[in-house]
């Protein structure tokens, strides 16, 4: 009787590893937040599920890798669109980007600062198969404006659930400025 159910429970052990073996190569990328760079939304120290998926839209929260290191933003322009930024504002196929999630950062900002928030920068067409992504905090850099267009598969996953800390537990909430642009069937 004992033996019989020590089998069942190592069986039943590797059948969970397995599974959260196979959730983590297909399905599933864990990222730790470790800067400030897409505060106040995903602030510092914030532990997030990346969801693997095919389809990425316009203001999609992402990971992505670069020379070896893992990045997060928000993708700005899709392949095939333009995105350029003048004197602070995004245009995405020549129409204005409303970017309400950058309000706070960027008051902040210019309350200490005479230069632009958003550097300005021109891609007429995005490659296909690139992706434009800017970070919610533009006084940090390390995005599309220093990296250039990222390839679709250096993209991890789009974030959609937070697990850290315990008090922002669930979904990300990201719908307001894709409906306030018009992006919600993406």
């Amino acid at each position: 009787m004992v033996k019989r159910d020590l089998y069942r429970n190592i069986l039943i052990g590797l059948i969970v590893v397995l599974l959260l073996a196979v959730l983590r190569i297909f399905v599933v990328e864990p990222i730790r937040i470790h800067n400030d760079n897409m505060a106040p939304i995903l602030p510092k120290k914030t532990h997030i599920l990346a969801m693997k998926r095919s389809k990425i839209g316009n203001l999609d929260l992402v990971a992505y890798r670069h020379d070896g290191k893992k990045y997060v933003g928000r993708v700005i322009g899709v392949p095939g669109q333009s995105v350029i930024a003048m004197d602070n504002i995004v245009y995405v196929n020549h129409d204005i980007l409303k970017e309400p999630y950058i309000t706070a950062n960027q008051n902040k900002y210019l309350l200490t600062h005479d230069d632009d928030f958003t550097t300005d920068f021109r891609v007429d067409q995005l490659p296909a198969k690139t992706y434009w992504i800017l970070n919610d905090a533009r006084d940090v850099k390390e995005d599309s404006r220093r990296f250039g267009p990222i390839k679709a598969k250096d993209i991890l996953g789009e974030l959609e659930f937070r697990y850290a800390p315990i008090s922002d537990f669930g979904f990300v909430e990201n719908d307001e400025a894709k409906l306030e642009n018009g992006y919600e069937n993406n």
